[in-house]
């Protein structure tokens, strides 16, 4: 285990501390999760959080690598960890949201990123279901980075790289966590737990920002002056040619990776605009985020001048399935949402799919305010908003659903190192608390009519613990001793 802390002076933008990897590619871990008086920014308060400070650490990887970590709970209420956006296997000991850690105990958690994981930021939060809003509100989230990024430009390895963790914390008067979250209430926002910092940079120079949206609920409209950066990934997956915003739309789950050019010597401010998330939704006012501060003698800018991965165009592939879901608010339950009717189960199984298949879904969304859609273990592309073909950059792994509109989406369940039950969901964490989730098992072709005949008892997985079916398990298709026959075809990219 190596545990590195960044030095910085009062002002300027900290680095996070880091859990990182040794010549053996194994990060080792250890969260322990406590209610603690920490500093949110500039202001004392009593909050849930990892390792006693507000700022969780970064957890550092690789392709290829392992993460070990234990969740030493010294909390008195349940929790578990989720792995945001990372193709891992959700089986025994891996990313499963069906387990929890009871209070005072420690759970374990062992994810073996394939050697072809997408570089790039991730995160890790609570996902204990009716508790995950509260507690990821509170501090129990934070940033994870798979090393790679630069490797697939080259020109980029002197770059200086960034991690900005974004944070949203309800202002009480009472110096605790609110025991209610109400997302546009007067906030505290904060990037690696700091109140409007200063982020450095010299003339002409080049940084690469890796962006973590870690809250609960919020969505961060985003500009830097009026500059225009770079996007060089989404959800951690690199675009697939040029794409230059002057606006970030940063929502709840999401992640980017920008690169940023200094500007000529001044101080300018990071912006979250004014914004609403629709007539039902919440609204949030205007604020300064940090503020960059270009000094210092010029330096040469360094450009992309390598070719962009390609990734494939999902929309040239054979649907296996089409999917309907509409994404529902209550009517008279303010507190209640739902997918199709149905609110989360975690004893059902409510979507079966057979592994090697691409599907198309279409997500409805008949209420007046957004909903965040995303997919546990893979990536997928979206194809059409509101029915209109969209331009293709590259992957996602969460994209809001317009409130009164639709997204159409292509998702490969192609890579065998996802068989197992997990969910999809609003990552919005008021609504997935709510019951806006659903469970899907993802099984070989073999054993889909007798997946779908258990969908009512759990599926063929159990609690991804004790299959009842070793043979579904998809041990042999991510353990490399396997016979070649057996091991992964590749993934979705």
């Amino acid at each position: 285990m190596l545990w590195v802390a960044g030095a910085a002076h009062a002002t300027e933008l900290r680095e996070p501390k880091q859990y990182t990897y040794g010549a053996d590619g194994v990060t080792t871990v250890t969260l322990t999760a406590a209610e603690t008086k920490v500093m949110v920014g500039d202001t004392p308060y009593t909050s849930l959080v990892f390792n006693g400070d507000y700022d969780a650490p970064l957890i550092r990887t690789r392709p290829g690598g392992t993460i070990r970590l234990t969740l030493d709970n010294q909390m008195d209420e349940l929790t578990n960890l989720h792995f945001h956006g990372m193709q891992v296997s959700p089986l025994d000991e891996g990313d499963s949201i069906f387990r929890d850690t009871d209070p005072h105990t420690k759970g374990r958690y062992v994810l073996r990123l394939p050697d072809d994981h997408s570089p790039g930021p991730y995160w890790y939060h609570s996902h204990f279901h009716r508790g995950a809003e509260r507690q990821v509100s509170g501090g129990l989230s934070g940033p994870i980075l798979v090393d790679g990024l630069k490797d697939q430009f080259p020109e980029l390895r002197p770059v200086r790289e960034r991690i900005l963790v974004l944070r949203n914390f309800q202002k009480t008067f009472t110096g605790r966590l609110a025991s209610e979250i109400v997302t546009g209430s007067p906030s505290i926002r904060t990037i690696n737990g700091q109140f409007q910092p200063d982020i450095s940079i010299k003339p002409g120079e080049t940084q690469l920002w890796h962006i973590f949206n870690v809250d609960a609920n919020q969505y961060f409209r985003m500009h830097l002056a009026g500059l225009r950066v770079q996007l060089l990934s989404q959800d951690a997956d690199t675009v697939v040619k040029d794409v230059t915003i002057d606006e970030m739309l940063v929502g709840p789950s999401a992640r980017i990776s920008i690169l940023v050019t200094g500007p000529a010597p001044g101080r300018y401010p990071l912006t979250m605009s004014a914004a609403n998330t629709g007539p039902a939704g919440d609204t949030y006012a205007a604020t300064t985020l940090g503020t960059l501060v270009s000094t210092g003698d010029s330096v040469p800018t360094v450009r992309i001048t390598s070719a962009y991965p390609q990734a494939r165009d999902l929309r040239q592939d054979p649907i296996a399935a089409s999917r309907r879901f509409v994404f529902q608010d209550a009517e008279d339950d303010g507190n209640a949402f739902f997918i199709n009717g149905r609110r989360f189960d975690p004893g059902r199984v409510d979507t079966t799919v057979k592994l090697g298949d691409t599907e198309e879904w279409t997500l409805f969304n008949p209420s007046q305010e957004l909903h965040q859609f995303h997919i546990h273990q893979l990536d997928f592309q979206v194809t059409k908003i509101n029915g209109k073909p969209v331009d293709f950059i590259g992957y996602r792994d969460n994209v809001f659903i317009p409130a009164l509109g639709s997204i159409t989406l292509r998702i490969p369940f192609t890579d065998p190192v996802i068989l197992g039950k997990f969910v999809y969901h609003c990552h919005i964490m008021e609504h997935e608390d709510g019951g806006m989730m659903q469970v899907i098992q993802v099984v070989k072709p073999e054993d889909y009519a007798q997946a779908v005949k258990l969908e009512p008892l759990g599926g063929i997985y159990g609690d991804n613990q004790t299959c009842a079916y070793l043979r579904n398990t998809g041990r042999e298709a991510i353990d490399k001793t396997a016979p070649v026959n057996a091991r992964p075809l590749g993934g979705a990219q």
